[in-house]
């Protein structure tokens, strides 16, 4: 057997502000966890709101694939993650705060194998992935991100068009993603022309879409995604945020040990799968994508892109091959 992993913080001088975590527990449980960034900046104990929901996350899958209990449901694993959740907003005080309003809750993703007694069992929630065998590829994503990402992209490059520096434009591009295009601006005039570009973009991405909706998304901005939490919608997607999610949400799936050559699972901070299944090709692959597109604004557009020292977001990937 052979076993990789490799995680490192976006920002590399300040690795403990890495918001990923990883479980490796041999021939017992893999796991990765992203947890969500808190643009409040707010810490607990020093810690975020997501290295909490992250660590949380993998605590609760050690301590099962530690015990003799038998491998949950999807649905019962993330109820017990939830739960644990819940209890940190209760020690913290401000679980009125997080009932009242999703913005206000931690987050995490989760991609998890466990082992079974002759196979595997695959959990994923978020979009957080897992590739078997090399090439066949578990992963979901909702259409928050793909929405986001275009419309700031749309941003940068009005903004660069008017010659600014790119520290500049990168600035503008992201305050007025987390504002939304109906924030007053002396920008009022380029933001809305990239909002409803994006808005076309969208409806062809998303067939059927309601063009409506994806307005109103962007007008108030980067933080009102929770109005799409746990909800059946194109843009919907359920975290693991101390509260039920659907069952829709929730990703299960068993396998024989012996359809199971390599599991590879990873966080979405690299914008993409490798070609390979090593550690090194991983990174291969990001090397790839910060030439093509560093401020992530075209092929790989995001809500944040890379700079000097400074990679879009953290990243994690556990490898386990035969």
């Amino acid at each position: 057997m052979r076993i990789e992993a490799f995680t490192e913080a976006k920002d590399r001088a300040r690795p403990k502000t890495n918001e990923d975590r990883i479980v490796i527990l041999a021939d017992r449980a893999y796991a990765v966890a992203d947890g969500a960034t808190d643009k409040s900046g707010k810490r607990w104990n020093g810690k975020t709101g997501g290295q909490i929901a992250a660590e949380t996350v993998t605590r609760t899958v050690t301590e099962l694939a530690l015990s003799d209990a038998p491998a949950p449901s999807g649905r019962d694993l993330v109820d017990r993650i939830a739960s644990a959740i819940r209890a940190h907003y209760v020690d913290l005080g401000i679980d009125d705060e997080a009932a009242a309003d999703p913005r206000a809750r931690f987050g995490t993703t989760l991609a998890l194998a466990l082992a079974l007694p002759g196979g595997w069992r695959f959990y994923r929630v978020g979009d957080s992935g897992i590739r078997l065998n090399g090439s066949e590829l578990l992963l979901e994503e909702s259409g928050l991100d793909p929405i986001y990402g275009e419309f700031r992209a749309l941003l940068w490059r009005r903004f660069a068009a008017q010659g600014l520096p790119v520290d500049e434009i990168d600035r503008r591009s992201r305050l007025r993603l987390v504002e939304g295009a109906a924030h007053t601006s002396e920008d009022s005039a380029l933001v809305a022309g990239a909002r409803d570009e994006a808005i076309e973009l969208a409806k062809t991405k998303f067939p059927g879409i309601d063009a409506g909706n994806v307005r109103s998304l962007l007008d108030r901005g980067l933080a009102r995604q929770s109005d799409y939490r746990d909800r059946d919608h194109p843009l919907g997607y359920g975290p693991l945020d101390g509260w039920p999610i659907g069952n829709r949400f929730i990703h299960v799936e068993d396998r024989p040990a012996e359809a199971v050559r390599s599991i590879e699972l990873f966080t979405d901070g690299y914008y993409g799968v490798a070609e390979g299944t090593t550690v090194a090709s991983w990174e291969s692959w990001l090397a790839m994508v910060e030439r093509e597109d560093p401020h992530r604004i075209g092929r790989f557009a995001s809500t944040k892109g890379s700079a000097p020292g400074r990679n879009a977001d953290d990243r994690s990937v556990v490898i386990v091959a035969t």
